[in-house]
């Protein structure tokens, strides 16, 4: 009896040893990195925990959803994309469209389905040996093969048992419910406009069409027997501004190009929200579209890497400190001063106030220059004279202001201030289209004419700013 009890103690004390040993290895084992399509992704799980999914999206931040009962939590974190592999990224955009039908949904889920369904089953198989491994730490003499089997055994068991649990109650719907950290605070709203505001931004192409064409009759007629229409040596500007990736923005854009016979573009910043690469990558196909020069002033929702991706782009000219001439128009800029850092940021007064006084420098510097583009209207402080002819946005209401000694115009937002503006139904567009005659040895701004384009209900409005008398 005492060597059965002894044997009984022996064999527990290896599964308790097995158990621990298995415990203490999952919860610092490092996480697992695999490729899915264009995405570098790591998971991992860890124990006593709330049954939450984490999902590390940096430098974004993070999101926490309750999706599974309790002891595990799953973790996944990207680590980069690859933007080269461009195939892989149109995948990821096709995929991402189904997210509203769950979170696995789509060819690019599967594969990281896939991916985790493998760790998993090399967790199981590493627990397993763990536990025969666990009854060596206790057998002096004899090894029982069968006492190092039934406690690997037990050890993935009880793996399967906590995966078990976790996969038949796992909901993907919580992650509509999810909390969100860092920049991701703003993802409810992408939710929202993935839910219901899909058809919105859908819709704005065709009618961007209409409104193009009815704005082109309408400025027929305002040119109808105006000094303009007998203006032979003209150069066309369209100043647009703050896309903040809304694809519909480029729609429009394209339209004014194409019916307007634009010649250079003047984009004066904040083309993307959170300064990544794979924001601009998802634009990148609409610079081919418009195939005439497009300058490009960063803004303080651009980074570093964006930017160096804009300059690798064939018409895209990028205008960060100095001046250029292109169609004919001698172009002074300096970009934003958060454009230098890694995330977006409002620069402080006194960096602002540095950048205003570079600018104007660099204006003195060029000598004669056309148009002076900035992204923030508080870099024109020391510019407002000497008949200057100032293009800005990052306020997102536009206006053009001629006054004795210069002219201000600020495109707004071209795109409707992005996933803000589609979430509150705010949305609006504007740009500015620009003439230019040549007076002799250079061009002047000659009028200036104010797009915008309203949703809910559709309308439009132009109005119209002579500048020579």
């Amino acid at each position: 009896m005492n060597l059965k009890r002894k044997l009984f103690k022996a064999t527990a004390l290896k599964i308790f040893s097995g158990l621990l040993l298995m415990l203490l290895v999952i919860q610092f084992l490092g996480p697992f990195s695999f490729s899915a399509g264009a995405l570098e992704l790591e998971a991992g799980l860890k124990l006593w925990g709330k049954g939450c999914t984490i999902i590390y999206l940096p430098p974004l931040g993070k999101l926490t959803a309750v999706t599974h009962l309790p002891p595990l939590d799953f973790y996944l974190t990207l680590k980069s994309v690859n933007i080269v592999n461009k195939d892989e990224l149109t995948k990821f955009t096709k995929s991402s469209h189904a997210l509203s039908a769950g979170i696995w949904s789509g060819e690019l889920f599967q594969e990281i389905k896939t991916n985790i369904i493998k760790y998993l089953a090399f967790l199981l198989f590493l627990v397993f040996l763990l536990g025969m491994a666990a009854t060596l730490l206790w057998t002096h003499r004899h090894v029982r093969k069968k006492e190092m089997f039934l406690v690997g055994l037990i050890n993935l068991l009880v793996l399967l048992l906590f995966l078990s649990a976790a996969s038949l109650s796992y909901k993907p719907a919580a992650f509509l419910e999810a909390e969100y950290q860092g920049a991701l605070e703003a993802a409810p709203l992408v939710f929202h406009v993935l839910q219901e505001g899909v058809g919105v931004v859908e819709s704005m192409g065709s009618q961007f069409t209409e409104v193009v064409e009815n704005i082109f009759f309408l400025q027929n007629e305002v040119e109808k027997n105006s000094v303009l229409e007998n203006k032979q040596d003209t150069v066309k500007v369209l100043h647009v501004s703050d896309i903040h990736n809304n694809p519909a923005a480029f729609n429009f854009m394209r339209r004014i190009v194409e019916t307007f016979n634009v010649g250079l573009i003047i984009d004066t910043g904040d083309m993307v929200d959170y300064g990544t690469e794979l924001e601009l990558e998802l634009l990148s196909g609409f610079f081919a579209e418009i195939e005439v020069p497009y300058v490009f002033v960063p803004g303080n929702h651009e980074s570093v890497p964006v930017v160096e991706q804009l300059k690798k782009m064939e018409n895209v000219i990028v205008l960060e400190n100095g001046d250029l001439e292109v169609a004919n128009l001698k172009i002074t800029g300096l970009a934003d001063p958060a454009s230098f850092s890694g995330a977006p940021s409002i620069p402080d007064e006194g960096l602002m106030e540095r950048k205003a006084q570079e600018l104007a420098e660099n204006v003195a510097r060029s000598g004669e220059t056309t148009i002076i583009a900035a992204h923030n209207p508080a870099m024109f402080k020391y510019l407002r004279k000497d008949g200057n002819l100032l293009l800005g946005g990052h306020l997102h209401k536009p206006y053009i202001k001629k006054n004795e000694g210069y002219i201000e115009i600020n495109a707004g937002s071209t795109g409707a201030s992005g996933i803000r503006g589609i979430q509150n139904l705010d949305i609006n567009f504007s740009l500015v289209l620009l003439d230019f005659h040549n007076e002799g040895k250079r061009y002047i701004p000659f009028s200036a004419d104010l797009i915008k384009v309203e949703q809910f209900p559709l309308n439009f409005s132009l109005e119209r700013f002579i500048f020579v008398d």
